[in-house]
């Protein structure tokens, strides 16, 4: 069922099905739709895919809110479905506001998995090199070749063919379409965001970094920045996933599903 949360800054588009314990998945950026062919592999939960602010249907009505607010939309969120507790988990951008979630509503996070979580950054993680020229794109409003370098860079030429085989040829526009936000919002919003050694230490829950072994191969900077989180959280695992890369929701939605339900299985809110 789609439902609508109306707050000050945001108007957010979430959608709820099954039955069970909760668990939000919180997208990374480009496409609000990254979770979509994983969230109906996971039988006996309770899911929400939030399209988060900005993204698809959900407005930022502030034209650039900030990763504390995107935080607090997926906590408005939690309190809206009548949950008191939810598995978390966070692709890509969407790994920062779940990290963030967790540190400042830390009441409302069981458990937390990170898949190929693109922040915080690692002081000794690889150079991307398709990021510049991904900026540069951008720079000159030419957010297609922009989402083209991005996307080629982390997930490999044929990235274009694993979104229409899952989302379609609509779902690949739809991320196209909402790139612009991502480079001159979403971009600015995490360049000032601060999360260190303190907030790491301070997660008090469960929380599994997964990264995808062909992005290892590519050198991309993942398996550096789920390194450095799991020197300071407490209670952390770590999984290598075979036979994908930064688009691992798409490419193998079943391993992916999976992942996270022996995850949270293990971990119940109960």
């Amino acid at each position: 069922m789609k439902r609508q949360l109306d707050l000050p800054d945001a108007r957010i588009v979430f959608t709820v099905t099954g039955n069970g314990e909760t668990v939000l998945l919180l997208h990374g950026g480009f496409s609000p739709d990254w979770f979509t062919p994983v969230a109906s592999r996971m039988p006996g939960y309770q899911v929400v895919t939030m399209q988060r602010t900005g993204y698809g249907e959900s407005e930022d009505l502030t034209g650039g809110a900030s990763v504390v607010a995107y935080a607090d939309h997926a906590a408005a969120v939690v309190r809206a479905v009548g949950t008191e507790r939810a598995h978390v988990v966070g692709h890509s951008a969407g790994g920062g506001v779940a990290l963030q979630l967790t540190n400042a509503h830390p009441e409302l996070v069981g458990t937390l998995a990170l898949l190929e979580t693109a922040f915080p950054y690692a002081p000794d993680e690889p150079a991307m090199p398709g990021m510049p020229r991904a900026i540069a794109a951008a720079k000159e409003g030419n957010y297609e070749r922009a989402f083209d370098e991005f996307m080629s860079s982390l997930s490999g030429p044929g990235y274009r063919d694993v979104f229409t085989r899952e989302l379609g040829e609509a779902g690949l526009h739809r991320a196209v379409d909402n790139t612009p936000y991502f480079f001159a919002a979403e971009g600015p919003a995490f360049a000032a965001w601060s999360f260190g050694p303190d907030e790491m230490r301070a997660i008090g829950v469960p929380v599994l970094l997964a990264v995808g072994a062909v992005g290892e191969q590519r050198n991309t900077p993942h398996r550096a920045r789920a390194a450095h989180l799991a020197r300071y959280i407490p209670d952390t695992e770590s999984a290598v996933l075979p036979g994908v890369s930064h688009s691992l929701p798409l490419e193998d939605p079943d391993l992916v599903a999976r992942t996270i339900t022996d995850f949270v299985s293990r971990h119940p809110l109960s």
